[in-house]
């Protein structure tokens, strides 16, 4: 194989199609073993000739993904703290260069000197990473690695991801890796549904680390007590009543107002001006922290959290979620953001 990386791309292209199958199933090989044994600790064989592993390599399992996943975060986590110190140097440099031109600090300060030409990174928090990143953590395990076979490992997944860049790369993959083209990489027999369905699982994984526990809803004795206030009391006959008929009415009695439990101030303040209906009733008027009826998509539960049904289709989750998310929770929620649109993708064929 290395070999080949000595050969120009346009020496390749002129090999019969069958050859370059063949060299890309054995480039894959070598991309699959060394990604096992570098990024999930699986051991190597210790027979003689070609490196292979000592336990075959089965489907993937949520383990296995969630540690490449924690990997791939790290080097997105190198490339920040890199672009951070190259903007850091840049700034610094324009301030040094605005004062030799007897500019003043004033210069340094403008909007211009902001702008860093390495910080291209983008919003999304699993954009694709730089080739730059992973080429070079693998020359420094394949150098510095403790074992002899996991060196020859590692050095045999470098050969065989420039081979792969070098053949293979669509234009946007020559751009950077993705976390599902890893997990391809990791898993070479499986299909953009697999990819796909590997994606979600780290998906519902965050997701489960922000959802709140779903409310009670209230049971049938709960919600026939209230149906009785509300026809019985409030309603009598009509579809729907005011903020004012709960507050007892425009001229209430004296027996009214001491039955009454909120005066007009409050009933407006929770209901407004509009019109109340059943489901509206029930859905305010039972305990906090309850879903009235199953169709509820807010609820403030006693510790004052509003929360807010949230329903993730192309990830099956049905949950709830804070209305008013710390940043950690943004942070969180911008991920499953970008792995929902990796998994659209992959499921779509689409996904690089």
């Amino acid at each position: 194989m290395t070999a080949l990386l000595r050969r120009p791309s346009s020496a390749l292209s002129r090999d019969s199609p069958g050859k370059i199958t063949a060299i890309r199933q054995r480039v894959l090989s070598k991309i699959a073993i060394g990604i096992h044994v570098a990024l999930l600790n699986a051991k190597i064989s210790q027979k003689p000739g070609e490196i292979q592993l000592e336990e075959p390599m089965r489907e993937a399992t949520v383990e296995h993904v969630q540690r490449i996943y924690r990997q791939f975060l790290r080097f997105k986590a190198l490339e920040s703290d890199r672009a951070a110190e190259a903007q850091y140097l840049h700034q610094v440099k324009l301030v040094q260069e605005a004062w030799c031109e007897n500019s003043g600090p004033q210069a340094a300060q403008d909007d211009s000197f902001s702008r860093n030409p390495w910080d291209s990174e983008s919003e999304n928090p699993l954009s694709r990473m730089r080739w730059a990143t992973f080429i070079h953590w693998l020359e420094q395990e394949a150098s510095c690695g403790i074992q002899q076979t996991y060196r020859r490992s590692v050095a045999a997944l470098l050969r065989g991801v420039k081979l792969w860049r070098q053949m293979c790369a669509s234009p946007e993959q020559a751009e950077g890796i993705s976390l599902g083209l890893l997990l391809s990489w990791a898993f070479p027999s499986s299909s953009s549904a697999n990819i796909a369905e590997m994606l979600s699982w780290l998906a519902l994984n965050e997701l489960e680390s922000i959802r709140w526990p779903s409310p009670r809803l209230i049971d049938d004795e709960e919600r026939k007590q209230l149906e009785r206030i509300f026809h019985k009391v409030y309603a009598k006959g009509r579809a729907a009543i005011t903020a004012d008929d709960i507050a007892g009415g425009d001229f209430p009695d004296r027996q009214t107002q001491i039955m009454t439990l909120v005066d007009s101030r409050l009933a407006r303040h929770v209901f407004g001006d509009k019109k109340i209906d059943w489901p509206t009733f029930l859905e305010h008027m039972c305990e906090m922290g309850c879903q009235g009826h199953p169709s509820v998509t807010r609820v403030r539960n006693p510790e004052g959290v509003c929360l807010a049904r949230c329903r993730r289709t192309a990830l099956n989750f049905h949950g709830w979620l804070s209305e008013t998310p710390s940043e950690m929770e943004v942070e969180r929620r911008k991920v499953v953001d970008a792995l929902e649109a990796e998994v659209v993708a992959w499921r779509s064929g689409i996904g690089y």
